[in-house]
């Protein structure tokens, strides 16, 4: 899959996203997070550029529906999610896109979207997109 197939699944599943929808994002670095990010915001109506949030942690950005774009690379602890106030819109009335959502497991909301992109090689990229179980 190359980065025009990664739009074209991004596209295809924003599709099916709902206000309040929190989508984790997880592979390594290079592998796409960021275009399928953008991909979903612009599908949801972002028309703004999309920039990865890496130095702000995240951008809130109107669309059809907001979309709350994290990127939680720099953060070393769940903690400092709390302290950036970054937490509360995991459980907002927009889409939250959450890029390297594997470093806050235990902060998962009950619900939600989990994408894994893996490179297979320099074009071709895995992605799987599962959606998480509903609470107890």
């Amino acid at each position: 899959m190359c980065e025009a197939d990664t739009v074209a699944v991004a596209r295809s599943f924003a599709r099916s996203l709902q206000p309040g929808d929190w989508v984790g994002l997880i592979g390594p670095l290079g592998a796409g997070k960021s275009v399928f990010a953008r991909a979903v915001g612009e599908t949801l109506g972002v028309r703004e550029p999309m920039p990865s949030p890496t130095y702000t942690l995240m951008n809130v950005l109107e669309g059809d529906i907001p979309v709350y774009h994290v990127d939680l690379y720099r953060l070393s602890s769940a903690d400092e999610l709390e302290f950036a106030g970054i937490a509360p819109y995991f459980r907002s009335s927009g889409v939250c896109l959450v890029e390297w959502a594997d470093r806050i497991r235990d902060q998962w909301p009950a619900t939600g979207w989990l994408v894994t992109i893996r490179i297979a090689d320099n074009t071709e990229r895995r992605i799987s997109i599962a959606q998480l179980p509903s609470g107890p």
